[in-house]
C-alpha cells in the first residue's frame, strides 16, 4: 500500500487567506476525503452542530474557524463539512492498530522523531504535506490528512515536533470541548519547547479520538503526551528513546484506550519489540532510526499485512535542530524520502 506522491502546498498570510490557499491547492485531495470522511458522518443533525462547532470556535480559536472557512471557500466544499471534518462531535471511535510515532534525544543528527502512518488496505484518504508561514504564529510543516488543520504529525519553526498514534478514549468526552487537533494546532503555532506543548495540551478541555502523541524539541527534551481525551498524562520525560503503539501506558490510563481484542494484542506485541530494541541496541543514529522505520521483524513498525493487519502508508522523519522534515509516500523500505525544510 503506498500513499504515492503526497503533494506538497504552501500557504502564508493571515487566517482566511492561508485556508483558501490550502483549498485551492489541495481541492481534489480535500474532495475525495470529504466523501471517505462523510460516510460517518451524522448529517441529519447538520444545522445544529454548525451552529455549536461555530460558536465554540469562536470562542476559543477563532483565527482557527477563519483558517476553516478559507479551506471551504478554496476549495469549493461546503463549509459544514470542512467543520465536521475538524471538529469531533463524538458518536463513538472507530480505532484500529495503526501507526509507531518514536523519538531519540541524542544521534548524529540530533534529536530525531518519526513515525511510520498505517491504515487498511480498504483506506482511499489522501494526504498532503503542508508548509505554512503565518501573518501571527510560528511557521508549520505538517503532513496530514488533506483538509485537516490538524497540529498532528508537525513541525514549527522553532524546532518543536511531534508524531502520533491513534488509541481512542472510553472516558465522557461529551459537551462543548475543542477537538484536540485543532487546540494541538494552536500549540504547535504557539510553543517552542516539549514542557511548553505538555503544559499547553493539559489546559484544553478537549474532545476528539483519543491519540497517544509522542513530542520532541530542538534542546533534546521528549515525552509521550498520552491524550485519552479529555484527561492528559505525560510519561516518560527525556527518556533517550520514547515510543507508543496505540495504547496508553500511564498507569491512571491503563484500559482507556478503545482497542478491539486482536487490536490490543497486536499493540502490545510491536510495544515489546520496541522494548527489547530499547534494551538491546538503543538507536544512536540517523541511518539506524531510518532501518528501525524500515524493519521487517515481527511485530516490527514496517508493515505489510498479514499477522499486523494494517500496511505502512508513509514515514516520516524530523529533525528538530536542523529544522528538516524528511518523508516518504509509502513505506519507507521501498521509497525514497524527500526532505522538507521548516521556513
Amino acid at each position: 500500500m503506498q500513499a504515492s506522491n503526497i503533494p506538497r502546498i504552501e500557504c502564508c498570510g493571515d487566517a482566511r487567506t492561508m485556508g483558501r490557499q490550502y483549498g485551492e491547492q489541495a481541492r481534489e485531495a480535500i474532495r475525495v476525503n470529504n466523501e471517505v470522511f462523510g460516510k460517518s458522518w451524522d448529517r441529519e443533525h447538520g444545522d445544529e452542530y454548525e451552529r455549536i462547532t461555530r460558536r465554540l470556535l469562536k470562542t476559543r480559536l477563532p483565527e482557527v474557524l477563519e483558517e476553516l472557512d478559507g479551506i471551504a471557500e478554496g476549495s469549493g466544499v461546503p463549509a459544514r463539512d470542512i467543520l465536521m471534518m475538524n471538529q469531533m462531535n463524538t458518536y463513538g471511535d472507530i480505532c484500529r492498530e495503526e501507526c509507531t510515532p518514536l523519538a531519540i534525544r541524542n544521534s548524529d543528527a540530533g534529536p530525531i522523531i518519526a513515525k511510520n502512518n498505517d491504515g487498511s488496505a480498504k483506506m482511499f484518504y489522501r494526504y498532503v504535506i503542508r508548509i505554512s508561514r503565518p501573518k501571527h504564529g510560528l511557521p508549520l510543516v505538517q503532513v496530514t490528512y488533506a483538509g485537516w488543520l490538524s497540529g498532528l504529525d508537525a513541525m514549527n519553526a522553532a524546532g518543536l515536533g511531534n508524531t502520533h498514534g491513534s488509541v481512542g478514549s472510553k472516558f465522557d468526552k461529551s459537551g462543548p470541548r475543542v477537538d484536540i487537533r485543532l487546540w494541538l494546532y494552536r500549540m504547535m503555532r504557539t510553543c517552542r519547547t516539549t514542557q511548553e506543548l505538555v503544559r499547553g495540551m493539559m489546559e484544553g478541555s478537549l474532545t476528539g479520538k483519543g491519540f497517544s502523541i509522542v513530542a520532541l524539541d530542538s534542546g533534546g527534551h521528549s515525552a509521550v503526551i498520552e491524550a485519552a481525551v479529555p484527561a492528559i498524562a505525560m510519561r516518560d520525560f527525556d527518556k533517550p528513546f520514547i515510543y507508543s503503539t496505540n495504547l496508553y501506558m500511564s498507569e491512571a490510563l491503563k484500559g482507556m484506550d478503545a482497542r478491539d481484542p486482536a487490536g490490543r494484542e497486536i499493540a502490545l506485541r510491536r510495544y515489546g519489540y520496541l522494548n527489547w530494541v530499547e534494551q538491546t541496541c538503543l538507536p544512536a543514529t540517523l541511518d539506524d532510526i531510518k532501518r528501525l522505520m524500515s524493519c521487517h521483524d515481527a511485530w516490527a513498525p514496517c508493515r505489510h499485512g498479514g499477522p499486523n493487519r494494517s500496511y505502512t502508508e508513509w514515514t516520516v522523519i524530523g529533525l528538530p535542530a536542523r529544522r528538516k522534515v524528511m518523508v516518504s509516500s509509502g513505506p519507507s523500505c521501498s521509497n525514497p524520502f524527500i526532505e522538507v525544510d521548516v521556513p
